[in-house]
């Protein structure tokens, strides 16, 4: 037999031995091209085992466009696998063959292509040999010792696979197992313990082995006796784990400070023993130390409580301040009103309206302050009640008409007809915002124009405030809206504020569901978009304000400050009303049980004693239902509250006006 024909078995055997030799299937491939070198020229070999039902996968081959490569089931591989092999001339003409579609076969335009089946007790597979000589074939593929070859190569190259991933598996267990030592090693803290039955630590189990700190202060001790003075003051934490105890019931993360030259704290689990005859046998359980995170607890702990001081100091000083300020203030400003109010020279009334223009930007500033404190805090709610939104609109606007007259600047408004005249919401707090954006527009525009158009869009209130001013540079865009942030913060900045305008006007807005945006070019201007949810409100909800004359009341008013007494007094006279003045609460009560008054404004803050305990007294001792309100400078929710709690019927809040102390006393009658 030629040697053309088929392998001899003593270079089978050589090869067999090679074979066995072989790690890796780039070694397989070698050593099949050179005992096939004589005997078969082909270009490529690939070797495909059957993965799944209808399905090859590429084992090993010599060309890496094929590797990684799924093949599906076809009428050539079944017919391989029936008669053991077959040769294929021009694969790619065949549609039926799988590799015939795929790209990267197509590009090596294949000619004649011989198929040979091999099988093992676990796996099928098919070796393919490209563009090979048929006539070589047909010689070769009745040898016996070349099918002996070629099974024997398929079998220790699944057997190659297989070994790598295993060793790839082991590997990552090993990797695994290795770190997770690594990190028991370096960070594990818990340890076994057992008690005996009476409670008495007989056994530690943990990493440590020399100078084991917990043997030597848990054997032959119980827990009662082991731990700090500080622990054995909390009573009723131990009768409750005594208890637990006693009924023989498992506990789960009990902790505990030990008594030790360094105190630390652990953390037990456990359960009850009994043997089979269901004696009680003790406890064990697990056990850790949790010093480092108790310490990190108690760290927290005393920064909230440290926090919580800072945030009661803050709000006690704010207390105190706007009391402070506003009282001064209410009493300049209701002077400037009275004054006002009188017969002035033109000179006088410029100068007049100078300091009134004044003291409203002062108390603006400090309004701004106070509220930016109150969003901070989270002390800040918006009310949900009908007003009448044109009427809102037209009272801005009119301000601004007759504070801001330039007849450099064109300002026009329009409101949307399409706009109800009462909505929900809160007015106070809208007509702020609004107010803040148009003051921005004014400042910062000294002529062309300003519009304010109000509109309704997808079931939101939207104001558009547009200007033709200095506008604003893009890289300042996000400083517009932080507090105390102002795009010309210089000292020869023109325009006033602390910069809280349009950070206090973008919270308020957040409060209540809408949002502000900016458009703005540097030297063309701004438009600032207001939008707010829209809820129109129901005809039952609207109060119609009834025009009526106001009886005159016999008021009892305790004020300390002698500025503002005389600026109460002088509105109320005004009103018709007659006046009763006390210094401080103790007066006021004196006053209130020898004389009948219909009315009593009590301030909060004064000496000997203040307007609650007053108000208290006057309701619990005095057993009067006298309306009393609040005249306080401290306008917090919870002063407010504190008001109310001691049966006040209302709060007024200084600066109050003369129109706002009116429509205060409106409903009140002579007793």
């Amino acid at each position: 037999m030629n040697k053309t024909e088929h392998l001899c078995v003593s270079e089978l055997q050589k090869h067999l031995i090679d074979l066995a030799n072989c790690e890796y299937g780039a070694d397989l491939l070698n050593l099949l091209r050179s005992v096939f070198e004589s005997r078969l020229k082909y270009t490529d070999c690939i070797i495909i085992n059957r993965y799944k039902y209808r399905y090859y996968e590429t084992i090993a081959t010599t060309n890496d466009q094929f590797s990684n490569k799924m093949w599906s089931e076809c009428s050539l591989f079944t017919q391989t696998a029936e008669h053991g092999y077959v040769i294929c001339q021009y694969p790619q003409q065949i549609e039926e063959l799988e590799f015939s579609i795929l790209y990267s076969i197509q590009t090596l335009k294949l000619k004649n292509s011989l198929l040979f089946s091999v099988n093992t007790q676990f796996d099928k597979g098919i070796f393919i040999f490209t563009n090979v000589d048929a006539q070589q074939c047909e010689q070769l593929v009745n040898s016996d010792t070349i099918k002996i070859l070629l099974q024997q190569a398929f079998f220790t190259s699944i057997s190659q696979i297989k070994l790598a991933k295993q060793t790839n598996k082991a590997l990552s267990l090993i990797h695994k197992f290795t770190t997770l030592s690594s990190l028991f090693k370096e960070y594990g803290s818990e340890w076994f313990w057992r008690l005996n039955p009476l409670m008495v630590f007989e056994s530690i189990n943990n990493i440590e082995t020399i100078g084991n700190v917990y043997d030597q202060l848990f054997i032959g001790h119980k827990i009662e006796h082991i731990i700090t003075d500080n622990e054995k003051q909390n009573t009723e934490k131990w009768q409750q784990f005594n208890q637990l105890i006693d009924d023989r019931n498992d506990f789960h993360n009990f902790e505990f400070e030990i008594e030790a030259d360094k105190n630390f704290w652990v953390i037990l689990s456990g359960k009850p023993l009994y043997n089979k005859l269901g004696h009680f046998l003790g406890y064990m359980g697990l056990a850790k130390n949790i010093t480092i995170s108790k310490q990190r607890e108690f760290e927290l702990q005393a920064q909230t409580l440290k926090a919580q001081e800072a945030s009661q100091t803050k709000s006690k000083f704010l207390s105190v301040m706007s009391h402070e300020i506003r009282t001064p203030i209410h009493a300049v400003m209701g002077m400037i009103e009275l004054l006002l109010d009188t017969e002035l020279s033109p000179e006088q009334q410029q100068l007049v309206n100078y300091a009134n223009s004044s003291t409203e930007i002062l108390y603006g500033l400090i309004t701004d302050v106070l509220d930016f404190s109150k969003i901070e805090s989270g002390t800040v709610s918006c009310l949900k009640k009908p007003f009448d939104i044109k009427l809102l609109t037209e009272n801005i606007v009119g301000q601004f008409n007759i504070i801001e007259k330039s007849d450099d600047i064109l300002f026009t408004t329009h409101i949307d007809e399409s706009i109800p005249q009462y909505v929900v919401g809160d007015q106070y707090r809208l007509g702020q915002v609004l107010f803040n954006i148009m003051s921005n527009a004014f400042k910062y525009t000294t002529h062309g124009q300003i519009n304010l158009n109000v509109v309704l869009q997808n079931e939101q209130l939207v104001f558009e405030v547009k200007d033709s001013g200095i506008g604003i540079a893009k890289k300042h865009l996000d400083l517009i809206f932080k507090p105390f942030s102002q795009v010309n913060d210089s000292i020869n900045r023109k325009s006033e504020g602390v910069g809280l305008g349009l950070s206090i006007s973008k919270n308020l807005l957040g409060i209540m569901g809408g949002e502000i945006t900016v458009d703005t070019q540097l030297g063309l201007g701004s438009t600032f978009t207001i939008s707010i949810p829209f809820e129109e409100a129901h005809v039952s909800d609207i109060v119609d304000n009834v025009i009526y004359t106001q009886s005159a009341l016999a008021i009892l008013v305790a004020e300390d400050n002698k500025t503002n007494q005389v600026l109460i007094k002088a509105y109320l006279e005004k009103l018709n009303h007659k006046v009763t003045l006390a210094n401080h609460g103790r007066e006021a009560i004196d006053l209130f049980s020898r004389k009948k008054f219909d009315l009593v404004l009590m301030d909060i803050m004064m000496p000997e004693m203040d307007g609650l305990t007053a108000a208290e007294y006057i309701r619990d001792e005095l057993v009067s239902d006298v309306p009393i309100y609040a005249l306080t400078a401290n306008a917090e929710k919870d002063n407010k509250a504190s008001c109310f709690k001691v049966g006040m019927n209302k709060v007024l809040t200084k600066p109050i006006k003369f129109q706002e102390l009116e429509a205060a006393l409106k409903g009140v009658f002579p007793r």
